[in-house]
Parts: structure tokens; C-alpha cells; sequence
């Protein structure tokens, strides 16, 4: 049951990475704003998945930690992305 719990934390990584790409491919300027909201809306979108969003936000709040993002000053946590930093991010 372990292996399968990582297999899926895997799998959900590798979704929300997708979904930040995604983001980012269509955003105009050079920063987009990422939250847990907007990663799970992408996810519905174009792969018609429904994952809660508490565990999107804790994915994205140590993807944050390791980047380095700016989080902004908002109830709902939200973090700048410069476009150009996309290739480079961590998410182990």
C-alpha cells in the first residue's frame, strides 16, 4: 500500500506540473500567479480530473518553498512564477 501511496503522490506531482505548464503556456506576461485554485481548474479542464484542492495547495506550497516563489499577500496562498523559470522548477 506504501509503494502505491508514492506512486500516486508521483503521478499527482507530475499533474500539477503539467497543469503549471499548461498556465504558463497560455499566460500573456511574463509572471503568472499560481494557486491551488487555478492548478485545479486546469486539471478539470483538460484532463477532467477532480483532486481536492487542500492537497493541490500543499504540493504548491513546497514546490513554492523550493523555488523560492514570492508568495503574495492574499487569504488564499498564491505565488509569482516568471514565465522564464518554468523549465527550471524543482519539485522534489
Amino acid at each position: 500500500m506504501v509503494k502505491n501511496q508514492v506512486e500516486n503522490r508521483e503521478t499527482l506531482i507530475r499533474l500539477i506540473k503539467r497543469a503549471i505548464e499548461l498556465l504558463c503556456e497560455k499566460n500573456i506576461s511574463s509572471v503568472v500567479v499560481l494557486s491551488s485554485y487555478k492548478i485545479n481548474s486546469v486539471l478539470k479542464d483538460n484532463f477532467g480530473l477532480n483532486i481536492k484542492v487542500d492537497i493541490i495547495g500543499r504540493i504548491l506550497s513546497k514546490v513554492a518553498k523550493l523555488n523560492e516563489l514570492k508568495r503574495l499577500n492574499t487569504n488564499i496562498p498564491k505565488y509569482k512564477l516568471k514565465i522564464s523559470k518554468v523549465s527550471s522548477l524543482q519539485f522534489f
